[in-house]
């Protein structure tokens, strides 16, 4: 069968289904998990058919090795989105940078991702890599933003990376949400004081 629609609207398309395939993905990852992030789930959640779904990823592997890549580009565009909040304090502004692509959904997502496929060893190697792009870009950002000696700004930054992956996964097993608001605020002060 020959497409009615030329090339480049054909290609649009495709691109168009695969982006939405693998925000179905994260967005299955986020609200059941990984082991439970059924190829059907993410088809459904993408509102396409299991051949759409098949004409780009014919395995739940394969689909799972472009969602690392589409979750870190997602996670990037967070950051890129997070503009300077006036009158900010400096430890206000390293857990604003970090949360953006560590909490909520994106957060959930690389949580379920590092844990699902922690002994998959190509897609372990494959997420650590790109997080590790992520993680470098993202500590550019706060020393962009957070005029201090790059020493004591890594510091700050490791703990915050470390207490905000932890406050997402305390959030997944069902803590307090307002709990978790209060201990990022109380950081922000502390890491105050590690960066002045």
């Amino acid at each position: 069968m020959v497409s009615a629609l030329p090339p480049n609207k054909h290609q649009e398309k495709s691109l168009r289904t695969r982006a939405l395939l693998l925000d179905a993905a994260i967005d299955s990852l986020a609200e059941v998990g990984y082991a439970s992030a059924s190829i059907a789930d993410i088809t459904a959640r993408a509102g396409v058919t299991r051949g759409a779904q098949l004409h780009h990823f014919h395995t739940r592997q394969e689909l799972f090795a472009q969602t690392i890549e589409h979750l870190t580009q997602r996670q990037r565009e967070a950051l890129q989105r997070k503009t300077r909040t006036p009158g900010a304090t400096p430890g206000q502004i390293l857990v604003e940078l970090v949360t953006a692509p560590f909490s909520g959904k994106l957060g959930k997502a690389s949580v379920e991702l590092y844990v699902g496929i922690a002994n998959e060893k190509e897609l372990r190697r494959n997420m650590l890599r790109v997080q590790h792009e992520l993680t470098v870009e993202l500590l550019d950002a706060c020393g962009a933003r957070i005029e201090v000696p790059r020493a004591r700004l890594e510091s700050a930054f490791w703990l915050t990376i470390n207490l905000v992956r932890g406050a997402t996964l305390d959030e997944m097993v069902g803590r307090d949400r307002l709990r978790r608001k209060q201990v990022l605020a109380d950081w922000a002060r502390i890491a105050d004081d590690l960066l002045t």
